[in-house]
């Protein structure tokens, strides 16, 4: 008998076949995850860390600009006096030291009124003119003696010494009265003003006396006079005495101006205000020299300073006027002048280092310090900019290039040396002036606290919290 199967044993055998066939596809789909897609995603998700790795090295902050080669010292020189020139004693290159005299232009006057006044100079400041003003101080000497002697036969030696007295005695009271209203508490100074009037006074009594023994005995003992039998007494009178007083006084002068001469004859200054008339020529033939002097040299070049010639600017034969047409220039030490953009002003200080390249020398660097920094920016070229000088290190046989060369400069603003270095884009600033980075250990990102220092456009100084060869991220990083 012919059986026909059943729809329920259709079913189950095609249930387990189906079953086997997802089975299979899982474990095939397990397999491919674990062994192919799995590590495509972790090497996906590994590249989307950038990295760097942290170094060591220098960092620099710099600010750049031009220069100009220039000496230190540099002075342009021409003619006061116009006229042709006539000699030219250097050349370009030549060494000349202070005073040497470079060219001249003619001027035959300058020449004759400059003899004329130096020999009468001469003849003013001569040995026998020293000689003559020596002589001129003994006799003016004699003369104040005899006319002192001539006052005390007079009025008599005893009223002339007190009459000195006084005067000194009244100098001696002014002093103390001004040293105590200075110091009113000074007892010394108010002793010393009692006893200066004391003196004063005890002076003026003295005086008295003197007059009255002047009247009742020295007349008769001294103006007594005997003519043709007769006695009669010649007292002086009061024009004789004022006469004898004044022959003091101009000897006093005298005597004072002869010594003033002799000292300036023999190496003293001249008086401001010179009263004798000695000294008055004297002082008039040394303007006159001066006068003389200041007029030849303008028909000559002198160097002002010792160094070497940089252009001689004419020749021979031309008519020149104010304009310079030497330079000397003191080499020994060289300069540059700079320009800086405005922004940096902060960064052109007195003291800072400077690293120089010269257009016409691209493969050298020469080094100086910041020397001198003008306080108001110069505005020459339609644009700010900061200006000042750097002296160079090294000297002119070693840089080998002229007055003028360009150059192009870097200031050092700041600098660290042997520092670890991290790029910037590493850096995550929590807050002002604290920082973090991600380090990439075993491709896992590790957030960790650092200390920056030193920071330019590229790399920061790190002073603690990571050491030279260790990974960091640079890019965005998504922390599970």
């Amino acid at each position: 008998m012919f059986n026909k199967p059943s729809f329920l044993g259709i079913r189950r055998k095609t249930f387990l076949w189906v079953a086997l066939a997802i089975l299979l596809i899982g474990t095939a789909g397990f397999v491919y995850y674990k062994l192919v897609y799995q590590p495509k995603q972790a090497v996906s998700a590994a590249a989307v860390i950038q990295t760097a790795a942290v170094r060591q090295g220098d960092l620099t902050i710099s600010a750049s600009g031009t220069g100009t080669l220039m000496a230190a010292d540099e002075k342009e020189l021409g003619f006061t006096a116009g006229g042709t020139i006539t000699k030219i004693f250097v050349k370009a290159g030549d060494q000349v030291k202070a005073g040497d005299i470079l060219a001249e232009v003619g001027s035959p006057e300058a020449q004759i009124n400059y003899a004329k006044a130096k020999n009468k100079y001469r003849e003013l400041t001569s040995p026998a003119a020293v000689a003559a003003a020596q002589l001129a101080v003994a006799d003016a000497q004699t003369n104040l003696h005899d006319a002192q002697e001539h006052l005390g036969y007079l009025i008599s030696p005893d009223v002339m010494y007190w009459e000195t007295e006084i005067t000194k005695a009244e100098q001696d009271l002014k002093k103390a009265q001004t040293k105590v209203s200075k110091s009113p508490a000074d007892i010394d100074a108010q002793q010393d003003l009692k006893s200066a009037a004391a003196y004063l006074d005890f002076a003026k009594v003295q005086l008295s006396d003197a007059h009255v023994l002047y009247t009742d005995e020295y007349v008769l003992e001294n103006f007594v006079v005997n003519r043709k039998g007769e006695r009669y007494l010649a007292v002086p009178t009061e024009l004789d005495i004022t006469q004898a007083r004044t022959a003091i006084g101009e000897a006093r002068n005298n005597l004072k101006d002869s010594k003033e001469l002799y000292k300036v004859l023999t190496g003293g200054s001249m008086p401001v205000d010179p009263s004798s008339n000695a000294l008055v020529e004297l002082q008039q033939a040394q303007r006159d020299l001066q006068d003389a002097q200041a007029v030849l040299d303008g028909t000559r070049i002198y160097a002002p300073i010792s160094g070497t010639i940089i252009a001689v600017n004419t020749s021979v034969g031309n008519t020149v006027g104010a304009d310079p047409v030497i330079v000397v220039a003191d080499l020994s030490q060289l300069e540059l002048q700079f320009y800086l953009d405005a922004a940096d002003w902060d960064k052109a200080v007195v003291g800072n280092e400077a690293n120089v390249t010269f257009e016409a020398l691209p493969d050298q660097v020469f080094t100086g310090k910041v020397t001198q920094v003008d306080q108001q920016l110069d505005t020459s070229s339609n644009s700010s900019a900061v200006k000042g000088t750097i002296a160079l290190t090294e000297s002119v046989d070693q840089i080998n290039l002229p007055i003028g060369a360009t150059a192009y400069v870097d200031i050092i603003s700041q600098r660290v040396q042997n520092a670890v270095l991290v790029p910037i884009e590493a850096l995550h600033e929590i807050s002002p002036g604290k920082y973090t980075v991600y380090v990439v250990v075993n491709d896992q990102p590790q957030l960790r606290m650092v200390e920056i220092g030193l920071q330019d456009l590229i790399y920061a100084e790190v002073k603690s919290g990571l050491e030279p060869g260790e990974l960091v991220a640079t890019g965005a990083v998504k922390v599970q």
